[in-house]
């Protein structure tokens, strides 16, 4: 069983399509909630307001949010050696890139299409306000991509697949990602190929983790 790691920008519609892909697999969600369900299992509070707030160059300094991240990505790499996974979580195509089994996908929109659909489904009538919201979540996304993996958020060579959602209707993104992953079994055979599931896993995190996804049913 495999894993798709999907890197999104707000009002992308990428948590209805990842919904959507999860279910037609039988695979489990996992989002933010999952995520900082399972590190506050281990005691790390300050997960949620790291991962939402753009950081600064104290954040980056600080050992102790060092730490949440290397948390982050273990759990990250845990969930691809469970497989049969969905992922969407801030640097998780970066943390696990190295996996010739997971798929990793980047949805997009134009601007102004992610605005009004966050307007929309916000019920907010000033489009201003929505504005600002959209882009404030976009630069705490990319500043938390770029300051604490050390790549741009731009560079798109990471990904396996990219689709533009204002062209791609919900269904077609859907089907294509299911298609792509079906695809994806070939490049195991590869000699060379490094799988996540073949990666050793701390027993407890993994507990902890179907503990949260469990929550989250």
């Amino acid at each position: 069983m495999k894993t798709i790691a999907i890197s999104r920008l707000v009002g992308s519609q990428a948590g209805e399509i990842a919904q959507k892909v999860a279910q037609s697999l039988g695979y489990d969600l996992v989002d933010k909630s999952v995520l900082q369900d399972t590190l506050q299992q281990y005691g790390m509070t300050r997960f949620g307001e790291l991962y939402t707030s753009p950081p600064n160059l104290w954040d980056i300094a600080n050992s102790k949010n060092l730490e949440i991240v290397s948390m982050l990505n273990e759990t990250m790499q845990a969930l691809a050696q469970r497989g049969r996974t969905v992922i969407l979580a801030r640097g998780g195509y970066v943390a696990l890139n190295q996996y010739a089994d997971v798929l990793h996908v980047r949805l997009h929109a134009p601007f102004d299409v992610r605005v009004e659909r966050v307007q929309a489904r916000e019920g907010i009538a000033d489009r201003a306000k929505v504005e600002a919201m959209v882009r404030a979540d976009d630069k705490a996304r990319i500043k938390f991509v770029e300051r604490f993996y050390g790549t741009k958020w731009h560079d798109e060579s990471e990904f396996d697949l990219i689709m533009n959602t204002d062209i791609i209707a919900s269904k077609s993104a859907e089907a294509w990602i299911v298609d792509a992953l079906r695809m994806l079994e070939a490049k195991e055979d590869r000699p060379s190929a490094k799988l996540a599931r073949h990666s050793e896993v701390d027993p407890l995190l993994m507990s902890a983790i179907e503990e949260a996804i469990k929550r989250r049913a």
